[in-house]
């Protein structure tokens, strides 16, 4: 019996110090240790978990592409649960044409304006918190669309993940993972290279005659936004000269055969 009035007294606990950072409007003004204890202690209860959006989940888990992971169906906790902390993600893909006839792929993955992430996005409604560009040889495929692939997921709410992949010849690809987290730390995997995008959310990818791969990462000097998308980057590959010599180059002088 004391046992389990000390694990009340405890979870209680952690429920009055996340309470504690809720704004005026009863909103999660900042992600605290306290509220991911709280957070995971709603994944492990099932009185916690959203029931419809379980059985959706079940229902089109065989429609769902699985690249490069295999997406799970798990309980979720309740999206009310967390107030203000979601309002929808953005997950989606174009392409920039260069004059040299080269084919950028780009895949884009952001989160809409939250309590958690506003202080950072001022006026802007997306937080593209990842943009990867990838120099392919892959025409674009207008028949299966299976050239590029994103999908954005908000089952770790307020966690987003997106996973994906863009190919860049007929047996090879770019696979990548990235996700933000409710604290607003980010990251992404690309083919298990790992990147901080706290430092820069824009990687580009090209790939060398030799098989390997090369990388640069690009922090804005702006916030992009739905508007400012396209043609910010568009003018990043094709006007930046440092940048457009990286993109072009399949044969460094990391490759240059030895005299």
């Amino acid at each position: 019996m004391k046992q389990l009035l000390m694990i009340i007294c405890c979870v209680t606990a952690i429920q009055l110090a996340a309470q504690q950072n809720l704004s005026s409007d009863n909103t999660i003004s900042e992600w605290t240790s306290e509220w991911q204890k709280q957070y995971i202690a709603d994944r492990e209860n099932p009185a916690k978990w959203d029931s419809i959006h379980y059985k959706e989940d079940l229902q089109n888990g065989e429609e769902a592409k699985h690249a490069p992971l295999t997406k799970g169906v798990f309980p979720v906790p309740n999206y009310d649960l967390y107030a203000g902390t979601f309002d929808g993600i953005v997950a989606a893909n174009f392409d920039i044409e260069l004059p040299t006839g080269q084919r950028i792929a780009c895949v884009v993955s952001g989160n809409h304006k939250t309590s958690l992430n506003e202080s950072f996005l001022g006026d802007n409604d997306i937080d593209f918190f990842f943009i990867l560009a990838v120099v392919t040889d892959v025409p674009r495929d207008t028949v299966t669309y299976d050239d590029t692939f994103v999908d954005g997921i908000s089952r770790n709410h307020p966690d987003v993940i997106s996973e994906g992949y863009v190919r860049i010849s007929e047996t090879d690809r770019v696979d990548f993972v990235a996700f933000r987290a409710a604290n607003n730390d980010a990251y992404a995997i690309v083919n298990m290279r790992l990147f901080n995008l706290n430092y820069g959310n824009i990687i580009v990818i090209v790939p060398q005659q030799d098989g390997s791969l090369r990388s640069m990462q690009i922090k804005p000097d702006e916030i992009i936004t739905f508007t400012t998308l396209r043609k910010y980057t568009t003018s990043l590959f094709t006007e930046n000269e440092q940048i457009n010599k990286f993109i072009t180059t399949r044969r460094d002088e990391f490759t240059q055969p030895s005299e």
